[in-house]
């Protein structure tokens, strides 16, 4: 078996169809199995109310088929009925006979643009970005389990890698007079304890209460890591904070770090973080990769 995944819009049965043509196999779509195997519809737009019952739907329905030799059409991840990214366990796919994984990836507006297009349905970007690494994240993990060859599908062209793909940016959460001062750009260097180990080229500001949502982005220049009093020395006139509430800030730490901002992005309408798929507040940071919301 052939299996093809990536997100709803990312245009993974064209490329299937295209495949089968190629490689002269029979093309079988997971959610096409799976609905004749219930004899009925099994989700709402897109947004799958039992994932688990689903998927053994799925193996029943391929254990009818005699071929081993054909191409799948299906997801790694879904939605649930509560809008939540939920991973297809990776005890469905012990069984499986795949030889190989094929990911079909674009860009997240593209994809938003399919899809109204297609189904006259608005996805949030973030959401889809967020969905899509997902979706990578467990082809890569799959492919890995079994030891077999995972291929990279963009613009219908094999290839070795793709930047949205990647978690180059962080969500950071800072208290409201802090970040609106940041968004100002009153307040151009972002303090902490701890900076995150990767090198990242944006973050995404979630206001703490009462605001608790995303309200603007930053480009990160530089991380800087240093003693205490020279940190300070290099960053007063744009630290945003007073010299007193720095020294208490670092008061435990023999050095003290911070983020260097740039470019300024504020949101014209905040976004909540259940509206791209994440059902909790970062305490420190979390990875994340292109969210696209501004």
């Amino acid at each position: 078996m052939q299996l093809i995944c990536g997100v709803h819009g990312v245009g993974k049965t064209v490329f299937a169809k295209k495949l089968c043509q190629k490689l002269l196999l029979e093309y079988y779509s997971a959610s096409e199995l799976i609905k004749k195997m219930a004899n009925r519809e099994v989700c709402d737009y897109k947004k799958v109310r039992c994932v688990s019952d689903n998927q053994e739907l799925l193996l029943r329905a391929l254990s009818e088929i005699n071929n081993t030799q054909y191409i799948l059409d299906g997801h790694l991840c879904l939605v649930s009925t509560q809008n939540k990214i939920e991973r297809i366990s990776y005890g469905i796919f012990r069984t499986m006979d795949i030889e190989s994984i094929y990911i079909v990836v674009d860009v997240p507006e593209k994809i938003q643009q399919r899809l109204r297009n297609r189904d006259k349905q608005i996805w949030n970007i973030g959401f889809i970005a967020l969905f899509q690494q997902e979706e990578f994240a467990c082809a890569k993990c799959l492919a890995e389990k079994k030891n077999i060859p995972l291929k990279i599908i963009y613009g219908n062209k094999e290839v070795d890698k793709c930047s949205f793909l990647e978690k180059e940016n962080i969500i950071l959460p800072i208290k409201p007079e802090f970040a609106k001062k940041i968004l100002s750009e009153k307040k151009k260097y972002e303090y902490r304890k701890r900076l995150c180990k990767k090198e990242v080229k944006k973050i995404y500001i979630y206001a703490t209460s009462p605001i608790k949502m995303l309200i603007g982005e930053v480009d990160v220049v530089n991380k800087l890591s240093m003693s205490k009093e020279k940190l300070w020395q290099e960053t007063q006139k744009y630290a945003g904070i007073t010299k007193k509430f720095y020294d208490q800030y670092f008061e435990s730490q023999d050095r003290a770090s911070a983020y260097r901002i740039g470019k300024v992005r504020k949101y014209r309408v905040p976004v909540a973080l259940d509206s791209i798929g994440i059902e909790y507040v970062p305490q420190s940071f979390i990875y994340v990769g292109e969210l696209g919301l501004c």
